[in-house]
This record gives C-alpha cells, structure tokens and sequence, in this order.
C-alpha cells in the first residue's frame, strides 16, 4: 500500500470480484503483522445501520459496546479503541452508502497516523462522497475469463474428444467475462462430456440473455442459468429459502437442514437420520455448484449478496414468502403488503386461515401471549419460541399432529401443552422452560418418535421424568439434560447402564438458571459425548459424582472444591481407575478452578 494513499474505494459492478479480491490483499496484511497493528474486516452490506456497524468494528477489535450508549459517547469510545492500535487497516465491504467517518468513531485516516481505510462498493459516487482513491474492478478479458471457467469446469474437459474448444468459448463468451457468472455455470457444467449438454447450455444462455436489455438484468438471466440446472424442483426450493436470511449472514447448516425438513423439502425420505443426510448432501451440491459459499466458521454457509438478489427475484414472480429479513422493521407490514407479497392472504385475525403455514419461528421476542387460532395450524411442523423470555402460556397443540418440532427453550411458561402427549410425530422437543410448574410422568414414553430432546432437571417438575428420560436414550440421536441436584445427575447416568444417547451433553450445575442464560457465551462442546460441570461441588456430596463410562468430552468450570480428577474419577481399592475411560475420554477443560492442583494422583487414598 502506498504510504501517501489513505483512503482506497475499490469498486465495480456486482461478482466482478471486489470481495474476492480484499480477501486476498487481507491474507497478505495478516501475513505481514509488523506493517500493521491490526487489519480490520466489516461488512457493511445494506440498509445501512450506523449503529451496528459501531457494533462490529467493536467485534472485530474483540471487544464491546455497550447497547444503551447514547449517540454522542457511543462514538468516543470506538474513536479510543481504534486510536489505542495506532496503525491499522480498517476493510469496509459491500459499502452502498458514504457517512462522516467521525459519525462512527473511525478516525481520520492520514499519512502521519499510518491509518488506512479501504472500502469495496458498486458505487463510484460513494468512493467520491468518501474522499477515497478509486480503484475500479474491470471485466476479465476473454483469455481470463476461459482460464478461471477451465479452473471451475475441470482441465480435463479439453481432453475429450467430442468436445470442440469453440464451443466451450462460446459458453464462456455468454457469461459476459464477469467472474460470479463464470465460476456460477462452470460449477453447473463440471463433469458434462456430452456434446449435446454443452449445445442445450449454450441455447439456454442465448434464449435467456435475448429478451434482456440492461446490464443488471443479464447478470441475473446468467446467475439463473445455474439454478434452473438443479433441475430437482425440491433442490430449488431449498436454495430460494436460504435468501430469506439477511444479507451476508452466516447461516447455521443444521438450523438451516431443521427448517429445510419442517417445510417438507427433504420428505422424500421417511428416517430421520437419512433426513440430516439428504439436507448435508443438499448444502454441499449446493456449495460445489457456487450458489452458496462456505463461511469462516465450518458450521455455517453464507449466501453471495447477489445470488440472493437473483434468489429474490425468482421468489417474485411467484411468491413463496416475504423477506424484510434484516430491515429492522418498527411496525409490521401492512395487510395489503402481504396480499401482493404471498400466496397465503394474512387476514385481519393473524393466524385464522392460515392453514397452509409449516414453520412458525417467533424465538427470542418478547412476545407474552399467542393467540388461540395457533391451535388450528393443522399443517405445522415446526413451533419455535426459544427465548420468548416473557411467554408462560402455550394454547393447547392437540390438533397439530403433524408437529415435529417444538423448541420452548428459555421460555417462561408454568404448566406443559395440553395433549402434548398426542404430538406423536414430534421428533424434536426442547423444554428447558425456566419456571415450569407442573409436567405430568407418562408423557415422554409416549412421544415414540423423539430423535432430539433437551431437558432442564432444574426444574422440580421435572424431576419426577429422569428415568422416563434415561428409558429414551437409546432411541434418541442427541439428549441434553442441565441437572441442579447431584443426585438426579446420578440417576440419570446409572438408569442408561453408564452409557447414554448416541450424542449427548450432560450438565450438572447449582446455578441452572444462569447457567441457561450463559450457555451460548462458553466455548461451544467439540465431541459427541460431553459432560459440563458448571459452579456446583463435588466433594462435599454424600454420594461421588457417577460419569457416562463413554464420556469423550469432560470440562470443569468454577468448581472450587476439586483438587484433581482424583475427585471426579471412580475408585477401586482406594486407587483411581481411569482405565474406563482412557479409550473414550478425548478433551479434559478446566476454567477458574482455582483450587486444582493436579490432574491425577498416584498416592493410595484411604476408602
């Protein structure tokens, strides 16, 4: 980088490769820490939200702001976290709107500080409002837009024999030289050796660019190319249902298969296992043919702004739902808005005859009641209203016998759903309520098809169930229990012989409630099969701890009274037996236990 430059705008029309290319100039700064104290990655994306953008910068320094900073501190205080690395590269991407840099707590960037500010954008007038240097991204000539289609289609395709390079060039020619479009229907066309493939492409291309007139509507006419070559209608459907998330979001691949599965995408297969399967066999074709994008966290998948636009304007021409997905709405669109946006017309009484709704997803609102009409949802698979902090009570779900999915995690709600033992197909049960009251022995057995189930013993309603619980292990695919009381914790482990569910994490914590509110800020559990012992104690407990001879993941967090594992491991004539566990256990974490002197003593102890 040029040291009298400080302000760059690299910009250029959308998947010319502005994103791709600050990815890499951001690897080589990384690789280079003695030029800068920091590199700094935002996107940016639109609308464009000041505040969040303070929130991410913070992120990205790793560390926070508070929420309910007014607009005047708010600022100073980013101004003193930037200033504090002194030299630094601040990368804004995906950029659609200038704003005063001192707005935000950025400052100046200048040659006598070594600051650099550099922003991507489709927009030249934004790189001028933003007083930078413009960098413009043009088109790939013909030769590099052949090389980087040959890179995605496979070199081996020159070598078959039926295939001419004339034909494959005029292929490349149709992508426009833009490099979205080219790595797009070159991942379409990997593996294609027949002539007549190629041929059928080629006219699919002409036929959809004829009718086109300006630039950005070609660019789409391109992008849809490759989604029209899924073919499977049911592939479709789950790619267009990725463009629902906010633009540039990580998407959970499991929340994101769990929904897929609920909408009844993936119901060409009956096992619920094969479900997961088909849905991981769906992201990674959907990936290889770069309609998504894997994102920095392997769990996740992210969506390019425009294949999503593309997406969008697919679901346009006939509606599957409306997306104001990361608008920050303040008031709930109108009902004419609804009528012109989705084939189910959303009358006056919210839910009545809305018959046709599979996934209803009100999680982390503050929503107090539901109405009644939810009752009559005969079609819904999925009811998710994790941390409806204010929720207590939940209508009566007798009639929802196609529920496969109910997540009440974190809720507030005293009493369980009416007939819940009737939700026979229900294959996903979250009920880590913080206050419930009362919940009846005999419901569990009776939900046959249960594949994850989640459960806080905290609660003395639900006690009374820890064997009922333990009798399902066997059946289910993963089982979280947090247990306030030693003993239940005990219970548990002896009523599965040792042994648990084929995935399972297993809690034993006296502050359940907080560890509930916590759970998502600690270091995610890395195994299969994980125990959490979470600010309880060991050893001054009538009965030692009993752990799942299976264990492969064991952590310790503020447990004060344990001095080695000499406490937590089994004994036999006064020695500790690890051999249980030497072949399973994987990972042993300990945090702020500040008593832990080693982690195992050979010393004989007296029984």
């Amino acid at each position: 980088m040029d040291d009298k430059v400080s302000k760059i705008g690299v910009w250029g029309m959308g998947g010319i490769g502005k994103t791709t290319i600050m990815s890499h100039i951001n690897n080589k700064l990384q690789e280079k820490p003695n030029k800068f104290n920091d590199v700094i990655w935002v996107t940016v994306s639109q609308p464009l939200d000041l505040f969040k953008l303070q929130t991410e910068i913070a992120t990205a320094l790793k560390q926070s702001l508070p929420e309910n900073e007014d607009k005047v501190r708010r600022p100073g205080r980013l101004l003193g976290m930037l200033k504090a690395k002194e030299k630094f590269v601040l990368i804004l991407d995906d950029m659609w709107e200038a704003f005063p840099l001192q707005e935000i707590g950025i400052p100046e960037p200048s040659e006598e500080n070594g600051c650099k500010l550099v922003i991507t954008t489709r927009l030249y007038r934004v790189c001028r409002s933003m007083k930078c240097k413009q960098v413009a991204v043009e088109l790939l000539s013909k030769q590099e837009a052949f090389n980087l289609f040959i890179d995605g289609v496979g070199s081996s395709i020159l070598q078959v024999p039926i295939l001419n390079k004339e034909i494959i060039n005029e292929v490349v020619e149709e992508c426009g030289c833009l490099p979205l479009a080219i790595v797009t229907v070159a991942a379409s066309m990997s593996g294609e050796e027949e002539i007549y493939e190629w041929q059928n492409a080629l006219n699919e291309l002409r036929g959809r660019l004829r009718s086109l007139n300006d630039v950005d509507t070609k660019v789409f006419g391109r992008l849809e190319f490759s989604y029209h070559r899924l073919k499977d209608e049911k592939l479709q459907q789950c790619f267009l249902y990725c463009a629902q998330y906010p633009e540039d979001f990580a998407i959970p691949k499991d929340k994101l298969i769990d929904y897929w599965i609920a909408e009844g995408f993936i119901d060409e297969v009956k096992d619920v296992p094969a479900k997961y399967d088909r849905g991981h066999t769906i992201l990674n074709r959907l990936v290889n043919w770069c309609l998504l994008e894997s994102a920095e966290d392997d769990s996740c998948v992210k969506m390019h702004d425009l294949i999503r636009d593309m997406a969008l304007r697919i679901t346009s021409k006939s509606p599957l739902f409306m997306v104001k997905a990361g608008l920050r709405l303040l008031k709930f669109p109108s009902e004419q808005e609804w009528e012109e946006n989705l084939e189910r017309r959303i009358p006056e009484c919210f839910f009545v005859h809305m018959n046709g709704l599979k996934v209803l997803n009100l999680s982390h609102t503050d929503i107090e009641v539901l109405p009644s009409s939810i009752s009559d949802l005969t079609n819904l698979r999925s009811l998710l209203l994790r941390w409806c902090g204010r929720l207590k009570r939940v209508p009566s779900l007798a009639k929802l016998l196609a529920l496969q999915y109910l997540d009440l995690e974190g809720t507030w709600i005293e009493e369980v759903l009416e007939c819940m033992e009737m939700l026979e197909n229900l294959s996903h049960l979250y009920l880590s309520s913080l206050q419930l009251k009362k919940f009846p022995t005999g419901i569990l057995p009776r939900l046959r098809n249960l594949y994850k189930l989640k459960l806080s013993f905290g609660n003395e309603a639900l006690r009374e169930t820890v064997e009922e619980a333990a009798s399902l292990s066997d059946g289910l695919d993963y089982f979280e229990g947090c247990f306030s009381k030693l003993k239940d914790f005990n219970r548990y482990v002896k009523s599965t012989d040792g042994r648990g569910s084929k995935n399972y994490c297993l809690v034993l914590s006296e502050s359940w409630m907080y560890y509930m509110f916590i759970r998502d800020l600690i270091t995610d559990l890395e195994v299969d099969k994980s125990v959490r012992l979470f600010a309880c104690k060991i050893c001054e407990r009538e009965e030692p701890i009993v752990l799942p001879e299976d264990v492969q993941y064991l952590e310790m967090i503020r447990v004060d009274d344990v001095a080695s594992l000499n406490d937590v491991l089994p004994r036999e004539q006064g020695l500790v037996n690890i051999g249980k566990f030497s072949h399973d256990l994987k990972v042993l974490r300990f945090h702020y236990c500040h008593n832990l002197k080693n982690l195992f003593s050979l010393r004989k102890e007296a029984d």
